[in-house]
């Protein structure tokens, strides 16, 4: 049993440990990922919860990982999991307000200009939660996944999980956002509309380390989860397709065609574009792009060239310059998400 939650500092995590603790007892070990000076906090929160004397030894196991090793530790441990629980919290005391520009009441020349210049909210919760979240979709585990929640948390996660999903961003005539820009890693939260169920729950101040009622319900829906599993076999995955960097193809997402994917480690990358491709190198793009198309970086959102994802289609290079076949490169933006190509010999264009 896998545990995923934000990597900071919110006691409410370690409740939600114990209760699902208290729900698998006997049954199961939760795992956790995290760092050695967890350790201390979950056995405070333990000795809390169940008495002086209790030990968490042979309930909860904790996973050492680093700031470096975390990203590959969680993919493994996703893969492995008979079940996984994933607690949402917000990044500070709650959910961010979503920016938007000022208005506009007509379509003016620099239309696009302000358009792209509108603000992108801020991030959500944890990035490394959202990043679980996109590790969870890869693997095609979130079917097999409770989302838990603090309950006054949960219409603004719902509106969160529906903003995720939907495509592009919605404006009105006059080109006025009519929903926030989300950056490429809060659209994460939208896959979890494929999650096996959500339970929130209470924890009034001073509620303490456990939250019996919210592990029966957890004990209840994890039960589902096993028994809709058992007796199907989860489809093979070879985690060395999904981390790191490789010269050679190999089947990755979305469709698992081949991919060759030699400068950018596959765990940091958001969105990868279906069919296959071979990456081409911010150093390359560099050289062709002209010094404004690198000021500017993304067309959409005005990021830095670093932050995005440039390929070519195919599993040949022909080069990027030439009177001959050359190679077309296209860019996916992981902060936007946005698509991009090149226009003409050394510019970007939104797509």
């Amino acid at each position: 049993m896998l545990f995923l939650r934000t990597f900071k500092p919110d006691p409410l995590n370690f409740a939600v440990l114990t209760s699902l603790a208290l729900a698998v007892q006997d049954t199961a070990v939760v795992e956790i990922v995290g760092d050695l000076r967890d350790r201390a906090a979950i056995e405070a929160v333990w000795r809390d919860a169940f008495g002086p004397d209790a030990t968490v030894d042979g309930a909860v196991e904790l996973i050492p990982a680093t700031r470096e090793t975390w990203r590959r530790e969680i993919l493994v441990r996703i893969g492995a999991a008979d079940a996984i629980v994933l607690n949402i919290s917000p990044k500070d005391v709650d959910f961010p307000d979503f920016p938007f520009g000022p208005p506009m009441t007509e379509m003016l020349n620099d239309f696009w200009e302000r358009f792209m210049d509108s603000p992108i909210a801020s991030p959500m919760t944890g990035r490394g939660l959202l990043r679980e979240i996109c590790y969870l979709n890869r693997l095609q585990r979130l079917p097999d996944t409770v989302v838990a929640c603090e309950a006054r948390y949960q219409p603004t996660l719902d509106d969160l999980i529906a903003l995720g999903g939907t495509m592009g961003d919605a404006v009105d005539r006059h080109g006025n956002f009519v929903t926030p820009r989300l950056t490429a890693i809060d659209k994460q939260v939208g896959h979890l509309r494929k999650a096996f169920r959500g339970i929130t729950y209470r924890h009034p101040d001073g509620g303490g380390s456990l939250l019996p009622a919210f592990a029966a319900a957890l004990g209840s829906a994890l039960r589902e989860v096993l028994a809709g599993t058992a007796g199907h076999e989860r489809p093979p995955v070879d985690l060395g397709n999904l981390t790191g960097r490789s010269a050679s193809p190999r089947p990755l997402p979305p469709d698992g065609a081949l991919k060759i994917v030699a400068f950018t480690d596959v765990e940091e990358l958001l969105f990868l574009p279906p069919g296959e491709l071979i990456e081409i190198s911010h150093e390359e793009m560099g050289r062709i792009l002209n010094r404004e198309a690198v000021r500017l970086g993304c067309p959409y959102c005005h990021t830095r060239l670093p932050e995005m994802f440039f390929f070519t289609a195919g599993l040949r290079r022909h080069g990027l310059r030439g009177d001959g076949q050359r190679d077309w490169p296209n860019g996916i933006c992981q902060v936007c998400g946005h698509k991009s190509s090149l226009f003409g010999d050394d510019a970007l264009a939104p797509q």
